[in-house]
């Protein structure tokens, strides 16, 4: 993406929340991936975990994932989530979630160069 694309998807951002949420990345996570599964699986005994997916027999999900791959880095965490369910959860298309996973792996950069 070159820089003018870049900046013409900063402007084309409309959602509040979504800008609210990346400035959130600038802060310590309150809980370690560890604990926000464990309490996402607790607050969806009766939901759907629409990032549950089995894999060798073996039902597992995005922390799972995290959690196996070391991946500590709260932007390159929802990056991953970006990637792995990217137009698969009904209200975003395939290009809109790879656009806003380019936006959280540059955040991630960021992250770790401080």
């Amino acid at each position: 993406m070159t820089r003018e694309e870049r900046e013409e998807f900063e402007r084309d951002i409309k959602n509040e929340a979504e800008r609210e949420y990346y400035k959130g990345f600038k802060e310590e996570p309150e809980l370690t991936y560890e604990e926000h599964a464990e309490a996402k699986a607790k607050s969806n005994n009766n939901t759907t975990n629409k990032y549950k997916r089995e894999c060798k027999g073996v039902m597992i999900d995005v922390y799972d994932v995290l959690s196996a791959f070391n991946v500590v880095n709260p932007a390159a965490q929802h990056a991953v989530k970006k990637l792995l369910a990217s137009g698969q959860r009904g209200y975003k298309d395939v290009k809109q979630d790879l656009e806003e996973a380019i936006v959280s792996i540059e955040r991630a950069i960021e992250l770790e160069i401080k």
